[in-house]
Parts: C-alpha cells; sequence; structure tokens
C-alpha cells in the first residue's frame, strides 16, 4: 500500500504547479497595471498596495476553483483511483493538500500586502495612523482587534473547507446515482442538488455579509461565543460531508478513464 506521505507528496506538487501559476498571473497583472497607472499618470499615493488589495480577491478565487476542480478529479480518474491506497487515506491526503496549498496562496497574498504597504508608507501612513488609533480606544483595545481577525480568519478556513467537502458531496452524490438511475429521474436530481447547493450559497453569504456589517458588535463575550459556535457548527458539518464523502467513494463512485 501507498503511505499517506507519498500520496500528499504527489497531489501537493501538481497544485503547488497550478497554484504558482495563479500567483504569477497576479503579480504580472498587478506590475501590468501600475505600468498603465505610471503611463496615464494616474500612480497616486497608496496604489502600490490599492492594486495589489484589487487584484487579491480574484487570485483567492481563481486558486480556490483550481483547487476545487483538482479535488474532483482525484475522486473519478484511473490516475488516481488505482493508487493502492484506501479511500480514507486518498480522500484525507487530497483534501489537505489542497488546503496547504491555498494556505501557500495566502502567505503569499501576505507577503505582497507587506512589501506594497511598504512602498507606499508615507501615503498610507495617515491611514494606519487612524486604524491604530480607532484599535487602541478604550472600546476596541489591540486584544479585542487581534480575537476579531483570528475570528474571521478561522471561520474563513472552516467555510473554505466545508465549501469544498460539499462541492465534493454533490459531485460524489451525482456520480453515484448515474450508475444506476435512468436519465429522467437523473436529471430530477442533479436539478435538487444544485438548487440546494445556490441555496446554502446564498445562506452563507447573507451569513458573511452580516458578520462583517456587525464587527464592533463582536466585542461583546456572548457575540464571540455565538460566533465560536457558528465556527463549530460549519466544522461539525463539513465533518459530516467528509465521512459521507469517504463512503460514497468506498461503495459507488466509478472512475472515468483518463
Amino acid at each position: 500500500m501507498t503511505s499517506f506521505g507519498a500520496v500528499f507528496k504527489v497531489m501537493s506538487k501538481d497544485r503547488f504547479r497550478t497554484t504558482t501559476k495563479v500567483i504569477g498571473a497576479e503579480v504580472a497583472v498587478i506590475v501590468v497595471s501600475i505600468l498603465w497607472s505610471w503611463v496615464t499618470g494616474n500612480l497616486t499615493g497608496g496604489a502600490f498596495f490599492g492594486l495589489t488589495a484589487v487584484w487579491s480577491m480574484p487570485a483567492m478565487l481563481a486558486a480556490f476553483i483550481f483547487l476545487a476542480v483538482a479535488n474532483e478529479h482525484v475522486y473519478t480518474r484511473d490516475t488516481y483511483r488505482l493508487i493502492p491506497v484506501g479511500e480514507t487515506k486518498l480522500y484525507s491526503a487530497n483534501l489537505l493538500s489542497s488546503c496547504v496549498m491555498y494556505l501557500y496562496v495566502g502567505v503569499v497574498q501576505l507577503v505582497l500586502y507587506f512589501v506594497t504597504i511598504t512602498i507606499d508608507s508615507d501615503a498610507l501612513k495617515g491611514i494606519l495612523a487612524g486604524m491604530k488609533a480607532g484599535m487602541e480606544s478604550p472600546n476596541f483595545s489591540n486584544a479585542e482587534a487581534a480575537k476579531i481577525v483570528f475570528g474571521l480568519l478561522l471561520m474563513s478556513c472552516a467555510l473554505i473547507l466545508m465549501s469544498w467537502t460539499t462541492i465534493s458531496l454533490v459531485h460524489l452524490v451525482v456520480s453515484s446515482t448515474n450508475n444506476f438511475l435512468p436519465n429522467v429521474s437523473r436529471r430530477a436530481v442533479n436539478v435538487v442538488l444544485y438548487v440546494i447547493v445556490i441555496y446554502l450559497v446564498v445562506r452563507v453569504a447573507a451569513f458573511l455579509i452580516s458578520k462583517f456589517n456587525s464587527l464592533d458588535s463582536m466585542m461583546s463575550a456572548g457575540t464571540q461565543v455565538q460566533f465560536g459556535m457558528n465556527i463549530v457548527g460549519i466544522l461539525v458539518i463539513a465533518a459530516i460531508e467528509i465521512v459521507a464523502n469517504i463512503f460514497l467513494l468506498k461503495k459507488w463512485v466509478e472512475t472515468i478513464p483518463n
């Protein structure tokens, strides 16, 4: 049997190339945007950081989508399913490699932020001083600010994990039903699943918007407890979906020839 480390290494290597291409494309777009701003005379103070922040979100979204596609290819392609390894080990290595590579993309974004903030330090000095003053107010200490940032990071990680497990669950259920349901029933099941996914996406988006619009209220002890419970709830849902996905892999999902 192939070891977990060997499977993780192979999957991580492929995803490292993919995410590095995304980062390379992001850096190229940022450089072109800065050059264009300079040529057109619109390169104002704070432009380096501003353009980096603007292009950071599309890059993170692209990395998320590419890693999600890579996840799903593992479950239905002979290249990976024929590896002598158990489904639990295969699924775990697959999900962990995507998490690590997405963390890699996030760390690179932080490095880009740091570099561009350093370049634009004079222009951003007033903004940073205002943020620091706000965080040092009696109602908003540095410790409370750190709690909010840490909580939002945990929430983001939990939502990303649940998003990938939900995508996999829908994909594996569809693959399983395609094996034995007639065409009419198959389409009906697919439509129901897609409606459920769209509903969940809308609900998650509404939840995130509500949390970002009420950051001040997160300083209260009761709200922090509720926020923590929300994170635990998301992780529990992700864990249930992981168990279901592994069960489907073991019982019903067939591979597609490469």
